[in-house]
């Protein structure tokens, strides 16, 4: 593997954050170097990277600190000790990490403040975030960014409760970002259930490499998380990469893992193993033994002239195009 032409090789990251943002942003400086060693050319990290609460309204708090909104460049939250008075911003230091490792990071979930602030939802703040994946090229710049649009309000009795539009604000825009290893379509975790979104993506936006990084719950992964992705692949004609939290955060939230990669074909290139079973063997970059080892990252190569060989072998773009139906 390696960079050649229309091949670059990607890293893609399992972690397991926690409230802790030092330790989070720490496990991400490793994979960076991981990254870096094994010649990546750009790191993916899943949703929630830098911070996983145990409360749904600790992220509403924490997202809120010295500045208001987002302006491309920064977002603040608050450190993890109550007794610390320097705010941490998470992207400001994945774009040290970026420009320290040479590395493109895709940020793929931060909670940054959203522009509008209205809300009776939200136990009187009157305060929403937005969940927010980054691009950062390897000089530590931003390039693009994108506002999760479809938030997961979802009830499993017994095994799911959870209810993002408690605290979150939905974007409205999709992203495309040109990179190293072809065009983005950025997306976050819950998005990958509406297949609409992906059409689009390709058709309008021209995307290469879908991103769905993600902190799947462990019911809805156990029954979809590969059905789902590898559909995505098949259909856009594109590669997929995700990459997944994993494990158990805090007492009430757990994540199911597999970051993974889908060529266009739909074939699995490679899976960092979760909460019920190891995944591909011999692309695991890690230094802990056990069955879903975090930090780590899996690698693979991204080859956009397949990405063109599949596409002129069965055109379904061309074909989706052209179709017209109706009831």
């Amino acid at each position: 593997m390696g960079t050649s032409g229309r091949v670059a090789r990607v890293a893609i990251a399992q972690l397991c954050s926690t409230r802790d943002k030092h330790s989070n942003l720490r496990n991400v400086a490793i994979c960076a170097a991981w990254a870096k060693r094994e010649k990546a050319t750009m790191l993916f990290l899943p949703e929630c990277l830098g911070f996983m609460g145990d409360k749904s309204l600790v992220a509403v708090i924490e997202s809120y600190g010295k500045r208001s909104g987002f302006d491309t460049s920064n977002e603040t939250v608050a450190s993890d000790s109550d007794d610390d008075l320097e705010p941490i911003s998470i992207i400001d230091e994945l774009r040290f990490i970026a420009r320290e490792s040479g590395l493109w990071i895709s940020g793929g979930g931060i909670h940054t403040q959203a522009l509008s602030t209205a809300s009776s939802d939200v136990d009187g703040l009157e305060r929403k975030i937005h969940n927010t994946h980054v691009i950062i090229d390897s000089n530590g710049q931003i390039k693009n960014w994108y506002h999760k649009i479809h938030l997961f309000d979802v009830c499993i009795p017994g095994k799911v409760n959870l209810r993002e539009s408690r605290t979150t604000s939905p974007g409205t825009k999709l992203v495309v970002c040109d990179s190293p290893v072809g065009r983005l379509g950025v997306t976050i975790c819950y998005d990958i259930r509406f297949s609409e979104m992906y059409v689009d993506l390709v058709q309008k936006g021209g995307a290469e490499v879908l991103l769905v990084p993600s902190a799947f719950t462990v019911p809805t992964g156990k029954a979809h998380w590969h059905a789902l992705l590898r559909a995505r692949a098949v259909e856009s004609q594109c590669y997929l990469l995700a990459a997944a939290q994993v494990g158990k955060h805090n007492e009430k939230r757990e994540s199911y893992g597999h970051s993974l990669a889908y060529d266009p074909w739909g074939e699995l290139l490679c899976d960092a193993g979760g909460s019920d079973g190891v995944g591909t063997t011999g692309g695991t970059v890690n230094g802990i033994d056990r069955d879903f080892p975090v930090p780590s990252i899996v690698l693979c190569d991204v080859d956009l002239d397949k990405v063109a060989e599949v596409r002129e072998r069965m055109p379904i773009q061309q074909h989706r195009s052209s179709s017209t139906f109706s009831f």
